[in-house]
Order: structure tokens, then sequence, then C-alpha cells
């Protein structure tokens, strides 16, 4: 007998020692075991429900895979949205960080490039400087070398030229004459003084060379160490009693060596002035006054006339105390020679006032006694210093 047996698996088993009769009409309700088992029809209920079972299993269990696997699908897509998300963020800040630095180094390879460019350009102002410096130095050496040519050059013609140079004490006259063409001009006077003067229409330019080396002359009228020219005659022919005049406020003239040149600028046809021009320097260094004379023609190079010197200022000053003492003390001596106080003293008076005898005292006061009153006063004394003679301006003069 063929008996069917199912498992809880819903596997069919069957046994190979039961035997089925399967004649017709037979009632399958009818079907027994010999052994007191239940017929077919209760078998296949019984097959039924555990085929049911099994497919309830089944569907429980599809169920149960499908929801696990929507879970599962859930979670892996939460994980990669999370995943997609994380990374994006990464990404985010990734190309953050990159867009920063990619900002710093802009920024520091422009602030590269600009100190590149002020290097380059402190690079070029150093060259320029340096070239400038150099180019400086250059031109100060050239000037040197050409200065120094000049002044060897200038050195030969002026000790030619002293040869034809004469030099005197300054007579009265010519200080007399000095004075009105300096007083017609508005000139200043003081104790270093150079004035320049001759007599005809022709241009000539004064000169000095103070103890710096600075040139004063017309085109440099006012020195660095306080000179002033403050007469340039005849830039246009004016006036045929010319003068030009140098001078230094009182006390403020720099000690050192002065060297003075004169300088045939023009010659003007008015008049038909003619050459040679005869001209005298008056230098007047710290109230001594010497007297230049010499000649130009139209052409000849400038001529160096003389040098002199220039005490220091302390040195000025001292002597200027010492002459103001001994003018004081004169002054007293000829108030206590003048016996009737008309501040005139004959010659015994004089003699007494000074010491002399009454031989030198006569001559002095012969000399000095302008108005030939037979007295003299204390200016007309110190005004009759004994000098020597010198030509007159006049006698100077080659016009017609």
């Amino acid at each position: 007998m063929l008996e069917v047996l199912f498992s809880d698996f819903g596997e069919i088993l069957t046994r190979q020692d039961v035997t089925v009769s399967t004649r017709q009409g037979m009632n399958p309700e009818g079907l027994r075991y010999g052994s007191g088992s239940q017929g077919f029809g209760s078998a296949k209920i019984e097959i039924d429900r555990k085929l049911a079972i099994v497919a309830t299993r089944r569907r429980r269990q599809e169920s149960i895979a499908n929801h696990l696997a929507i879970e599962t699908t859930e979670r892996q897509a939460k994980e990669q949205l999370v995943q997609t998300r994380a990374r994006q963020e990464a990404e985010q800040q990734q190309m953050y960080a990159d867009a920063q630095e990619a900002a710093h180094e802009e920024a520091r390879l422009a602030s590269e490039a600009a100190q590149l460019i002020r290097d380059q350009e402190d690079a070029a102002r150093r060259r320029e400087e340096e070239e400038a410096r150099l180019s400086a130095e250059r031109e100060n050496q050239r000037q040197a070398d050409f200065l120094a040519a000049e002044e060897a050059r200038l050195a030969e013609i002026a000790a030619a030229q002293q040869q034809q140079v004469s030099s005197t004490n300054a007579n009265s006259k010519a200080i007399k004459e000095l004075q009105a063409r300096l007083e017609r001009e508005g000139a200043k006077s003081s104790d270093v003084q150079v004035s320049l003067m001759w007599n005809n229409y022709n241009d000539l330019d004064l000169h000095i060379v103070c103890p710096s080396g600075e040139r004063l002359h017309g085109g440099n009228k006012t020195s660095a160490c306080g000179g002033i020219l403050d007469v340039d005659a005849n830039v246009r022919a004016e006036t045929r009693k010319p003068v030009e005049n140098v001078f230094w406020p009182e006390g403020t003239a720099p000690g050192g060596q002065y060297h003075v040149y004169v300088h045939y600028y023009k010659k003007h046809n008015k008049r038909r002035s003619k050459d040679p021009t005869s001209f005298q320097i008056m230098v007047n260094s710290g109230g001594e006054m010497t007297e230049y004379t010499a000649e130009l023609s139209k052409g000849d190079p400038i001529m160096q006339v003389c040098s002199f010197e220039v005490s220091s200022k302390s040195e000025r000053e001292r002597v200027k105390r010492e002459l103001e003492s001994e003018l004081e003390a004169l002054k007293n001596k000829f108030t206590d020679a003048d016996a009737d106080g008309s501040a005139q003293l004959s010659v015994e008076e004089l003699a007494k006032a000074t010491g002399m005898s009454i031989q030198d005292a006569e001559v002095i006061h012969k000399k000095a006694d302008k108005d030939g009153d037979g007295s003299v006063s204390l200016d007309e004394y110190l005004s009759a210093s004994d000098v020597p003679s010198a030509p007159d301006l006049e006698s100077l003069s080659n016009d017609d």
C-alpha cells in the first residue's frame, strides 16, 4: 500500500509498503489501512491543511523577506544619502579650502609681484641715483680739471699782466673821485670794499673771487659769503665816468685771500670810445686803501689785477677796538692841548697834542690847514696823512 505523507515543510513523502486499490466505484472514504489509520479523504484534508500552512508560511516568509528587503533598501538608500551628503559636504569643504588656498596663493603671487615691482623700481632708482652720482662726479672732475687748467692758464696770464699793473696807496684825489661816483650811484661803503673806475663808455666788469672760491660778478651779484655787487656800470653806454662796486657789510667779510679781476666785456662805439681803456681798482681792506692802475683792450683775456688778504673777524674787531682807543686818546690829547676850547689847534698846540717837534708839527699843520685860517681841527689833521702821489683819473683817459 502506498502511504503519502506530508512533512511540515510541504514535501510529499511516500511509503512503499502501502498498497492502494484503485478499483472503480470505490469511495476513498472507505479506504483504510490495515493498521487502523484514517482514510484517504482525511489524509487529503490533512494534506490541504498542511499545504495551506506551508503556503501561509511561505507568504509570511516572502512578506518578511520583502519587508526586510524594503528595510534594507531604505537603509541602504539612507546610508547612500548620508554618504552622498557627506561626500557633497566634504567636496564643498574641499572646494572652499581649495578656493581659500587659491585666494591665498593669488594674494601671495600678487604680493610677490608687487614686491618684485617695488624691488625693480628701487633697483632702477638706485641705478639712476648711482648714474646721477657718477655723472655728477665726472662732471665735477671735468669742472675741476677745467678749472685747474683755467687757473693755470690764468696764472700765466696774471703773471704777465701783473707786470702791467702799478700799485700805490690811494691818493686823496682818487679817493674823492671814487666817493663822488659812489655817491652818484648810491653805492655802499664798508671796511672791505673793491671799486673799479674808468673814463669811457665801454663796459668793463669787476670780478672778485672770494676765499671760498665763489666768483662774484655781474652774473652773480650776491655771494654766499655776503659780498654784494651793488653797481654794474655801462651795460648800456650810459656814462663816461662809470664805477662798479663790491662790498661786504661792515665787519662781515670772511677772513682769507681775495682775488680781483677786470674783464673787458663790451666795446660801445658811442662817441668813438678808444682802446686801450685805462682803469683804476681801489681796494679798501680793513681801512687800508690801495690803488691799482692798468689798461685793457677789446679781446684781451680777463686780467687779474691784484690779491689782498682780509684778517679774521676777531682780528678785525681787535684792530678796530685798538684804533678806536687810539682815536679816543688822540681826541683827549687834542682837547687837553686846545687852550682856548675852539677845537682848532695852533702849531704849538699840535706839537703838544701829538708829541712832535715844532718843525714836524709845522709841516703837518701847513698840510692840514686847508682853509688857511692858521689852525687845524682834528678832522683836518686826520685827513692830512702823508701818502705817495698817484695819477688821477683824468690823466688815465684815452678818449678824444
